[in-house]
């Protein structure tokens, strides 16, 4: 991937983050470069992540267009069933999908839980709080990629998505 200063990227569970400087560091008498990444939404905060880690730099992926996350919205995927019924196996999947800060994994997500605490609300039953926490995460991960594309507040996203996909 290329970048620049002043792209945006989304950089793993950080969200967006704009590339201030490309900056030189002596690290182990090595001059090291780095990214430089300001949080959109912590403005008072910075990530280095060095240029010549293929690990580091593998967290980090350009913002997407508005055409690009329209599509996602609307693309079948997303509307597919992907509950996982196995709560340990929901478990692991969830926490993976989270650590990887995928926008398309994530909404899949989203819809497949919300879907289920519908259910599980219509059947007079209890939405389990891990799942609901799940729910909180994946939000908390797209929300500032999300309003960035769409000129959205960060506190309308989870209803916004929700009223895309359903």
């Amino acid at each position: 991937m290329k970048v620049q200063c002043g792209d945006m990227v989304v950089y793993g569970i950080h969200g967006v983050c704009r590339i201030s400087d490309i900056e030189s560091r002596m690290v182990d008498r090595k001059e090291v470069e780095y990214y430089v990444l300001i949080p959109q939404n912590q403005p008072d905060a910075k990530f280095y992540v060095p240029k010549h880690n293929p690990l580091a730099v593998a967290k980090m992926r350009k913002v997407m267009t508005r055409e690009e996350l329209v599509a996602l919205l609307e693309s079948p995927e997303v509307r597919e069933d992907h509950w996982i019924p196995n709560e340990a196996q929901r478990k692991e999947k969830y926490r993976e999908l989270i650590s990887k800060a995928d926008c398309a994994d994530l909404i899949c997500m989203l819809r497949a839980l919300h879907v289920h605490r519908q259910e599980q609300l219509a059947a007079g039953k209890k939405f389990h709080q891990c799942d609901e926490n799940f729910m909180k995460d994946a939000e908390r991960v797209i929300r500032s990629e999300v309003s960035t594309v769409m000129d959205i507040s960060p506190e309308d996203v989870g209803t916004f998505i929700l009223s895309k996909i359903n």
